[in-house]
């Protein structure tokens, strides 16, 4: 083989392994307007996956599924497991799944305590 096969093999190799990474980060599945919801803390940060996560309960009982940004995103936002109560009275703002029965929101800010935690910030 020569050095240019050898390198458009590696490109498309290296290439082929990143599409499906790039493909879940994108916001298709969500509602284009913003989103705010309050509640209470249901379920602690997560930081395993590809995307941070945590629960929040509504006034109705309703435990909605909260997916925040990669997890080293939230680790600067100064978001981790612990920095919150469980229980605590939370907002959050993001865009809602257009599932309509799919409690579930892209969230890029969490509000608690008078404190925001922008895990998006360029998307505010």
């Amino acid at each position: 083989m020569n050095k240019r096969t050898v390198l458009l093999s590696t490109l498309t190799l290296m290439l082929g392994t990143n599409l499906p990474v790039l493909a879940h980060h994108g916001w298709g599945g969500q509602q284009s307007g913003q989103f705010e919801l309050s509640g209470k803390l249901h379920r602690d940060v997560s930081l395993a996956g590809p995307h941070g996560s945590m629960q929040l309960i509504d006034d109705k009982g309703q435990i909605w599924e909260l997916t925040l940004a990669p997890p080293a995103r939230v680790e600067r936002a100064g978001l981790a497991a612990g920095v919150i109560p469980m229980g605590a009275r939370i907002t959050i703002s993001g865009h809602r799944s257009s599932d309509a029965k799919r409690l579930e929101v892209k969230t890029e800010r969490v509000t608690y305590n008078g404190r925001n935690y922008d895990v998006y910030p360029d998307r505010l």
